[in-house]
């Protein structure tokens, strides 16, 4: 299970050989067995000890911002200790194999993005056809990808666009009538001005710190993308393997407000920037740690989403041994 420290002042420790959270007189052990990550999201105290015991367990900790990206990460030495792998890394991107990859992960995106418009047009009758609309366009899309090859100039810009071109139908119907504070039109990354885009934006944050985990922990190198453009304290590699897993967040929130569940847990501050609170905080965490272990479809495929991400994650490295000479 993932462990959130999201109280302040909250304490960290080790004792008989087991993780020891104290908070005044609350004391709660747990071994380490139990732990699959430690997320931080209010400032706490973590000793040495914990942060050597989570390493030998190669349990990652993630220190994340108030936008739910991780502003800091403690992981085990042997996540990096493998340069082999790592040489094939950097070769796979000029094979065939990187560009019928980086397709699947597009064409699943792209399906997931029609699926959630599919269960907005059953939802709300008024924007019915509008929806039905833009997963026509969205299935062209995807046959689209279909089209492009290794050997297509710019192949990787081309996925891109076609990426961007679907994003723009999907989240300019999408939005439109949902309730307030949760009504957008625009998709916006930074400084969301409403409960929505900053509501999503703190489950992507949440979502690659986990694939940043399993990535790391099969030994590749986030920042080396296939898709995405390679930058400092950029890492590409999450973002590439984020995408089919995007419209599962997407979904998740979609469902939670359609149904009424949640409250609106935003600020907007005298910049018009709209924030999370702590509470609208927690309750996207517990939402994204209950949907990691919940049965689920994906890829024709039925399991946990937590399974999704490590199989995902393991079929790339499989194609990276076999093709990154």
């Amino acid at each position: 299970m993932q462990i959130v420290l999201d109280t302040y002042g909250i304490n960290l420790s080790v004792r008989n050989k087991c993780f020891l959270l104290k908070k005044g007189r609350i004391k709660r052990m747990i071994h380490p067995s139990r732990v699959s990550s430690f997320l931080v999201t209010m400032p706490c105290n973590i000793t040495s000890p914990a942060i050597i015991l989570a390493a030998s367990n190669e349990i990652a900790i993630t220190v994340c911002s108030n936008t739910g990206s991780p502003d800091a990460k403690l992981w085990s030495s042997h996540f990096i200790n493998t340069p082999a792998l790592r040489r094939k890394q950097y070769l796979f991107n000029d094979c065939s194999a990187a560009c019928e990859w980086s397709k699947k992960m597009i064409r699943l995106k792209l399906k997931g993005q029609s699926a959630n418009l599919a269960l907005i047009a059953n939802r709300k009758e008024a924007i019915k056809e509008r929806s039905l609309e833009a997963i026509s366009l969205i299935e062209q899309q995807i046959r689209n990808t279909e089209k492009v090859s290794s050997s297509t100039t710019n192949w990787t810009k081309t996925l891109r666009y076609l990426e961007a071109s679907s994003a723009n139908q999907y989240w300019q119907t999408i939005g439109i009538k949902l309730p307030a504070p949760y009504y957008f039109e625009h998709r916006i990354k930074q400084k969301p001005p409403d409960a929505f885009n900053s509501s999503v934006n703190y489950l992507y944050g949440i979502l690659r710190n986990h694939i940043e985990t399993a990535i790391l922990s099969l030994g590749l190198d986030p920042a080396l993308g296939v898709m995405h453009v390679d930058g400092y304290n950029r890492p590409s590699l999450v973002f590439d393997l984020m995408e089919p897993f995007r419209p599962i967040m997407d979904k998740l929130l979609l469902e939670n407000i359609l149904a009424g569940k949640l409250a609106n847990s935003s600020v907007v501050d005298s910049d018009g920037v709209c924030w999370l609170n702590r509470k609208g905080r927690k309750k996207l965490i517990d939402l994204f740690n209950k949907k990691l272990h919940q049965p689920m479809v994906y890829n024709k495929q039925k399991t946990n989403l937590n399974n999704h991400v490590l199989t995902e994650t393991k079929l790339l490295t499989h194609a990276i041994k076999r093709n990154g000479n």
